[in-house]
């Protein structure tokens, strides 16, 4: 099936993100969570890999918390990544994002653990510092990794072209119907209609010029990956 090659693909970009992380110093521990909030966002595809991964019951345990979640206040992006890189390079005005606070606690941690952690999203795996963020009350993020962490974001956008992307608890709150599940592997996903945002395919990198020979590396091996 499509959605099965998909996610192969997924697990690929997500094993070249981890070697790449293995080289960085970085203060982030096991009970560390002060980046686990409602702020994270990811598409239906690495949604529906957390649905694939997980036994049946613990899929529902999952929905269940997320149901008891929708009145948690949550970041809802308004454009994807690789629309927002579109629209700076035909220099367009960018959407206003909500600027309501999501920083409550994510409802997916368990005593402080992700119930979800070996198939989290990207936008998880990304949340690295090198100084503990409770002390600064943010991440100390090398400019490299940020633009390290900016094309992945726009790969896996790219590898789930005909998906959606939204705030995890929304999206997963999408596919937890089995029916939605069955419309998005056959690419027929309404995203507005479900409130969420059109995925769209990688036309521009956003790459700072400067980076882009430190960067070629892990750009090829992204290249390799093939749906």
């Amino acid at each position: 099936m499509e959605i099965e090659r998909k996610i192969k693909a997924l697990d690929r970009i997500y094993a070249v993100y981890d070697e790449f992380i293995r080289s960085q110093d970085t203060a982030c521990k096991t009970h560390c969570h002060h980046c686990c909030t409602t702020h994270v966002t990811l598409t239906t595809l690495e949604a529906a890999k957390i649905c694939e991964t997980l036994p049946l019951g613990e899929r529902e345990k999952l929905f269940r918390r997320v149901c008891e979640a929708s009145g948690l206040k949550r970041f809802r992006p308004a454009v994807t990544t690789n629309a927002l890189a579109e629209l700076c390079a035909e220099d367009e005005d960018l959407p206003a994002e909500n600027e309501t606070p999501a920083n409550e606690k994510c409802p997916l941690l368990t005593e402080d653990l992700c119930s979800i952690y070996a198939a989290r999203p990207f936008n998880c795996r990304c949340f690295i510092s090198r100084t503990p963020c409770a002390e600064k009350g943010y991440a100390d993020v090398d400019e490299v990794v940020l633009a390290v962490n900016t094309l992945f974001l726009q790969t896996v956008e790219h590898v789930d072209a005909d998906g959606c992307s939204g705030n995890l608890l929304d999206v997963l709150e999408v596919l937890a119907s089995a029916e939605k599940r069955a419309v998005y592997a056959e690419g027929r996903l309404h995203c507005t209609g479900n409130g969420l945002n059109a995925n769209r395919p990688l036309k521009v990198l956003m790459l700072p010029p400067g980076q882009r020979e430190r960067i070629e590396p892990i750009l090829s091996k992204l290249r390799a990956i093939r749906v």
